[in-house]
């Protein structure tokens, strides 16, 4: 008789095994289905909604937060422009950014003014570090020796 409800024992827990293996909380997608491009991935934040960031981040006024957003439309509109352009080295890519950043602070500044501005630019250089103490550093490999 023990032999028996050993049996049943392990058959109940093979068993539960197997469902919990399936787990029905996430749906399956049908095998022709494809996934969308974007599906899963962070979108990008809209000139509107880096606006309204901002305006919170940094108390702007509404005529402030409404320059801000034009410039943020502006600046969309020639990051897309400057990607159609495939044929660039590295170099010529990273100065016509640091060109374009450079002048958008500018006018950022103008538009919110200098003290603002020095709040923002320190709220940049944080999440900068953030960034950088998240991602893994490029040329270190696995640490040897130790």
């Amino acid at each position: 008789m023990k032999k028996y409800g050993m049996l049943a024992i392990a058959a109940i827990f093979m068993f539960s095994l197997a469902v919990m293996a399936q787990n029905p909380t996430t749906p399956q997608r049908p095998t022709g289905e494809k996934r969308e491009f974007n599906q899963g991935m962070r979108q990008q934040a809209t000139p509107q909604m880096r606006a309204e960031r901002l305006a919170k981040q940094l108390s702007l006024t509404d005529d402030q937060k409404a320059k801000v957003q034009a410039l943020f439309e502006k600046q969309d509109a020639n990051r897309a422009k400057s990607q159609a352009e495939v044929k660039k080295t590295r170099e010529e890519m990273r100065a016509q950014f640091d060109a374009n950043r450079k002048a958008q602070d500018e006018e950022l500044a103008k538009i919110i003014g200098a003290e603002k501005f020095e709040k923002y630019q320190a709220a940049r250089a944080e999440r900068m570090k953030s960034m950088q103490n998240r991602a893994p550093q490029p040329n270190q490999g696995p640490a040897e020796g130790k």
